[in-house]
């Protein structure tokens, strides 16, 4: 049993063009326990993966399915769809899907639920509103806060609310102040709450705050996996 889940961020995205099947199986052949990925709408309403609001200066909401689907990556894949990813990957992949639009909660979570995957599956947003829109279609659903630090100070309110399951946090302002950091963590998964850690791609931040993380989310699989193998080893 592993001490905490590796994610590939958009699929092993330090090596594949990321949020596409070849970055995702990747990630899974590399070692990681699963991956993270982005869900929007477009302009007809398909709930599809990207992280960004645009694709070759074009915005999404612009794009019908059919006319994003003409847009090929360099690796000659195209925008996928959020089934797609899903039924793409074997079962015991650990999904974490993060919402990026509130209009896109509702379809991730239904889609999410069609395909039968939302009990490995963490619904996570910046937007707390598409949190509060999974909560109310499903009491028992991984739901986590992704945070822009001016929702930190409100943590207790909104688990109070939406019962979190996890803090996804940025490594790049833990950092800024770790003995702080360390204390936050601690106090928050005194409280019961996962904390998973992102985009970690310099393993030395796995010893830096070793036992106050549930979870990495990476670009590097292969790094991250050989220093979670290292750690397990220094345990024995």
């Amino acid at each position: 049993m592993n001490e905490f889940v590796i994610l590939g961020h958009r699929g092993y995205r330090a090596k594949f063009v990321e949020n596409t099947i070849e970055a995702f199986k990747k990630a899974r052949e590399y070692g990681a326990d699963g991956v993270e990925y982005d869900s929007r709408l477009t302009k007809d309403g398909t709930l599809v993966v990207l992280h960004d609001d645009s694709i070759n200066n074009k915005k999404l909401k612009e794009l019908t399915y059919e006319e994003l689907k003409q847009i090929h990556f360099k690796n000659g894949e195209t925008v996928l769809t959020v089934e797609e990813v899903i039924s793409n990957l074997d079962e015991r992949a650990i999904l974490n899907l993060e919402i990026k639009e509130v209009e896109a909660a509702v379809p991730s979570y239904e889609i999410t639920k069609r395909m039968k995957a939302v009990d490995r599956t963490l619904f996570s947003s910046f937007k707390i509103d598409a949190l509060r829109k999974v909560r109310s279609l499903d009491k028992s659903a991984k739901v986590g806060l992704l945070s822009e630090y001016d929702t930190l100070k409100y943590v207790d309110e909104l688990n109070n609310e939406i019962d979190l399951y996890s803090l996804n946090l940025w490594i790049d302002a833990l950092k800024d102040n770790i003995e702080l950091s360390k204390e936050l963590l601690h106090k928050w998964k005194e409280k019961g709450l996962k904390i998973f850690l992102w985009t970690v791609n310099d393993p030395k931040y796995l010893h830096t705050f070793k036992g106050l993380y549930d979870g990495i989310i990476t670009d590097e699989v292969e790094k991250i996996v050989e220093v979670r193998r290292q750690i397990a080893k220094e345990k024995l």
